[in-house]
């Protein structure tokens, strides 16, 4: 019995991908929750942090994206599991912190009670920019680097990207900071493409590479480089980079 309730557990999640406790109890003819729930632990479920966790799935079902989120029929999941642990980990993980509408955008659930939670536990940290409160890390180096940039996007920025694709600016200013990329050294390049991206915030890499007409993945590397402060301000080449010596025979 015991086997047989969990093999048709399995068989009716393959099937249907995401189902609801009363549709297992209608499916097996029983009314004994936590029977239910004790066989769903033996096949290593998710539960929905969306609808109230009302959804299962089987952990091997869910195909994640790169932020961690999968959405079925409108049902959201997250590889963090819950909403609480979801929203810590977005903005622990983002690189200029959430405004709660921002958080609210890309998990499109509302965020209000598990953010405001995890600000009194002291999980996270928050502070006013223009008019709103923005979440960071609660941990100071992290927090530090989240609201530079958060202070960067909100000052005046020196590529207006919205303005550029609108037309508004001209076309001898285009040019002008087309010709001032190409008179940098490589490395330079790199940082000013990151700075920039950084700048625009989300989409920012894309719009970026399309208008300096270089690859996405340099634009990527600038800025991660700012982020962590990694790179190495004597050098124009990472260590190891440009073409290597070449050996004389002999």
């Amino acid at each position: 019995m015991h086997n047989t309730q969990i093999q048709r557990i399995k068989d009716l999640l393959t099937l249907k991908k995401i189902v609801t406790l009363e549709e297992i109890k209608s499916y097996l003819k029983t009314n004994v929750r936590m029977t239910i729930i004790r066989r769903l632990r033996e096949l290593f479920y998710l539960t929905s942090y969306s609808h109230k966790g009302k959804y299962y799935t089987l952990d091997s079902i869910p195909k994640f994206s790169n932020e961690g989120l999968w959405k079925y029929n409108f049902v959201y999941f997250s590889k963090f599991g819950t909403l609480i642990n979801t929203c810590c980990r977005f903005i622990k993980n983002s690189e200029s912190g959430y405004t709660i509408k921002e958080l609210q955008n890309k998990l499109h659930v509302n965020v209000k009670v598990p953010v405001l939670q995890l600000l009194k536990n002291n999980k996270i940290y928050r502070e006013k920019f223009t008019g709103e409160y923005v979440y960071f890390d609660h941990t100071f180096p992290r927090r530090k680097q989240q609201i530079i940039i958060r202070r960067s996007q909100s000052e005046t920025k020196v590529l207006n990207i919205a303005k550029l694709l609108s037309h508004v600016i001209t076309d001898e200013l285009k040019a002008a900071i087309i010709l001032f990329y190409s008179i940098l050294d490589e490395k330079q390049r790199r940082l000013y493409a990151g700075l920039e991206s950084l700048k625009i915030g989300h989409g920012g890499d894309n719009l970026i590479s399309q208008l300096l007409k270089i690859d996405t993945e340099t634009v990527s590397n600038g800025r991660k480089e700012l982020i962590n402060v990694k790179f190495e301000k004597e050098r124009i080449r990472k260590k190891g980079g440009g073409r290597h010596c070449i050996k004389k025979n002999t």
